[in-house]
């Protein structure tokens, strides 16, 4: 073996070494920081789903008592606020044309199509292990801070 393929060899070795010594270390430090960003945003996460739950292309869940509209498209999950902004009434699903309405102002929007005049929020959601969690911020007045 020449000196220079030896030396490569050995560079490799010892980065994989060390990778795998602190692996288990960054994925804790990794998940602190994720903790601690989540928590200076304000978001608390529900979990909604598990991996090899049935469930259906559309549905509205309550979901830490607040309507939630979740849509699956393959293996996409999204998940709405089931409240209208406008008027704040729970918006009635209909999974037979893949839509939500409003009855008090009569916005409407199509999940398959992603149009519509009902400009729904979406949630951030996240897949841990083989559950599925769903994020709702806190929403805070001006000059309120968390003690």
């Amino acid at each position: 073996m020449r000196r220079g393929d030896f030396l490569r060899e050995m560079a490799g070795g010892l980065f994989q070494t060390v990778k795998s010594a602190y692996e288990p270390f960054l994925s804790e430090d990794l998940e602190k920081v994720e903790a601690a960003a989540d928590r200076a945003l304000g978001i608390t996460w529900h979990p909604f789903l598990k991996e090899h739950e049935h469930y259906s292309n559309l549905e509205m869940k309550f979901i830490g008592g607040k309507p939630v509209i979740v849509t699956h498209n393959g293996t996409n999950i999204q998940a709405f606020d089931g409240v209208c902004p406008g008027c704040s009434n729970i918006i009635i699903v209909t999974t037979l044309y893949s839509s939500g309405k409003c009855l008090n102002c009569q916005k409407e929007y199509n999940f398959k199509t992603q149009s519509g005049d009902l400009q729904l929020n979406s949630n951030p959601i996240k897949r841990k292990e083989d559950s599925y969690f769903i994020g709702f911020q806190k929403y805070m007045k001006q000059g309120d801070h968390d003690a």
